[in-house]
């Protein structure tokens, strides 16, 4: 299988209102979203004999933007935090890998093993964003 690591700067945050689910809470919870949606977790991770465990550190969601929003974005306007973010995926420069389809938890550490083995820290973000009605993407984040 073919490496499908990048390098992503996020110039801006990803900023998200805070909501207490897992995983799986979360990939249920993407599904029935609107289209645009956009869910993040931040784990904290570490190793054992039988592959990695993963602890959640704060999870959130983000509501599609309005077109108001998308016109603003599109005209390179920097986004505006919007009441009850305060939780984000930092501007920064990350290892960014996009997967061709959804996990589950107990699959996360086979999906996310390139991530895990790359760069310095124990901390990685997984992103779900509802592009349509049928597709969800899932992103994995990990700092450089």
């Amino acid at each position: 299988m073919r490496n499908r690591l990048q390098k992503l700067t996020l110039i801006n945050p990803l900023t998200y209102k805070p909501k207490e689910m897992d995983f799986n809470a979360m990939l249920r919870f993407i599904l029935l979203a609107p289209v645009g949606t956009d869910a993040f977790i931040r784990f904290r991770f570490s190793f054992s004999d039988s592959g990695a465990a993963f602890e959640r550190m704060e999870s959130g969601y983000k509501e599609p933007l309005t077109e108001k929003e998308k016109a603003e974005t599109e005209a390179g306007m920097r986004p505006k935090m919007r009441e009850g973010e305060t939780l984000s995926i930092p501007s920064g420069t990350y290892y960014f890998e996009q997967y061709p389809d959804l996990s589950e938890e107990k699959l996360l550490t086979r999906t996310l093993s390139a991530l895990l083995s790359v760069g310095n820290g124990d901390e990685i973000y997984v992103r779900l964003f509802k592009e349509n009605m049928l597709e969800c993407v899932m992103q994995g984040f990990k700092a450089l």
